[in-house]
């Protein structure tokens, strides 16, 4: 297994998904063996795999300037589902394998094969072709070539998934051409496996890192689903570039960007322009502007061109 580096990537955002959610309907092929939660919790764990992970960097308390704002983000991404950075953290210092992974991240979808993998064809950013070859790209795309086998395997599994739950189209997929052996080789082993929830495909989101926890559905876009509510990812905490990162607002910059953004003019109280609502894991669910607009935080997050809507916001006095 090649040495394990943290290395400074990001991954692109996925586009915002419709208003339900909803998973559609698909006949599924019965075909090879079904892995079960308690399947995978009779996998043993390869204990030569494990390396030990770096200590978490304690973060002290913001501290900002008289008149200035400062929003800590912890994390890289909309939090919601698989963490990348985190599956290969999960690989390297815990030793889980693929499937220990994707029960982890989606919590209560079972692992099967479609058995179609072989002959049909997906699309991929407008690009027709087969499994192997797009979701190698993806893959490639997404986690590089260098992270660990079992968590490039997870977004293999993950990203077929993704696709197949939207029609065999990954609309909002990105490829990068010419994927190495090793990337084509981790896909070739879980070829054609996908995750189910109550019989149909799952929503396996990802993005690239969490904040030491990933998010709840529900607080970071609309629908509560079952299989996407927050769970640990602690090893980002210790490892992920992007845990703590820093953004200094003056409140004249603060004002500029919030009363463009929602077309109202804020009090002479900038303590009262920001007040945060937290959900799970630490993802802010709502904020509410001066007491007269309320919009999802991964909205304010992204008007703000911010990391993650994992975010704290302290005004100085």
């Amino acid at each position: 297994m090649e040495e394990y580096e943290v290395t400074n990537w990001w991954k692109a955002e996925l586009s915002d998904y419709d208003a339900s959610l909803t998973p559609v309907s698909y006949e599924w092929t019965d075909t090879d063996e079904t892995v079960t939660d308690d399947d995978i919790a009779d996998i043993k764990t390869d204990e030569s795999e494990k390396k030990d992970p770096p200590q978490a960097v304690q973060l002290g308390a913001a501290n900002p300037e008289p008149g200035t704002f400062v929003i800590t983000t912890y994390g890289y991404g909309h939090g919601v589902g698989m963490s990348q950075n985190g599956a290969n953290y999960y690989a390297s210092y815990a030793g889980m394998n693929y499937q220990q992974i994707l029960a982890h991240y989606y919590p209560g979808t079972s692992l099967a094969n479609t058995g179609l993998a072989g002959t049909e064809t997906i699309t991929v950013a407008g690009v027709s072709g087969s499994v192997l070859d797009l979701v190698s790209q993806v893959v490639y795309n997404e986690v590089g070539s260098t992270m660990n086998p079992e968590a490039m395997k997870a977004q293999a599994v993950a990203a077929y998934t993704y696709i197949k739950y939207h029609g065999n189209n990954g609309h909002d997929l990105r490829l990068k051409a010419n994927p190495p052996a090793n990337v084509i080789s981790a896909v070739e082993s879980v070829l054609g496996e996908a995750l189910l929830y109550n019989g149909s495909y799952a929503l396996t989101s990802f993005y690239a890192s969490s904040g030491g926890a990933s998010a709840s559905c529900s607080d970071v876009f609309t629908a509560d689903i079952p299989y996407l509510r927050s769970v640990d990812s602690e090893f980002d905490a210790a490892c992920d570039p992007y845990y703590g990162v820093r953004q200094t607002y003056s409140a004249a910059e603060m004002r500029k960007i919030l009363e463009r953004a929602f077309g109202i003019r804020l009090s002479g109280d900038p303590s009262n322009w920001i007040n945060i609502t937290t959900g799970a894991g630490g993802y802010v669910s709502f904020v509410n502007i001066d007491g007269q607009v309320t919009v999802k935080g991964n909205k304010f997050r992204t008007m703000l061109g911010l990391k993650s809507p994992k975010m704290e916001c302290v005004y100085g006095n």
